[in-house]
């Protein structure tokens, strides 16, 4: 349950911050890069203490997996984030781009 907890941890993480993200990235593009860079760094930290608390509260034998399979969920997580901001920030918007 613990992996699939982690899953869903940073499926819900992600969607949240990507939403927020995406939500003014053409009208604001210097908001944009604010969001981005606070996103990244409220998840990392947020990470860290999860982290953090998977090591001490997990049983014997059990810290380093749970630790290596967050940290792994962790970095294709980022990949898939950055991946999809970066591809949704390069689309044509505005009314020019309808046409």
């Amino acid at each position: 349950w613990v992996y699939l907890a982690e899953v869903a941890f940073f499926a819900a993480v992600t969607w949240v911050l990507v939403s927020w993200q995406e939500r003014n990235m053409h009208t604001d593009p210097k908001g944009f890069v604010r969001r981005f860079m606070l996103g990244l760094t409220l998840k990392m930290l947020g990470c860290l203490i999860v982290m953090t608390l998977l090591a001490f509260l997990a049983p014997p034998g059990l810290a380093v997996p749970w630790i290596l399979c967050f940290a792994l969920l962790y970095l294709a997580f980022l990949a898939y984030s950055v991946a999809r901001l970066m591809k949704r920030s390069k689309q044509p918007h505005g009314p020019a781009a309808t046409h």
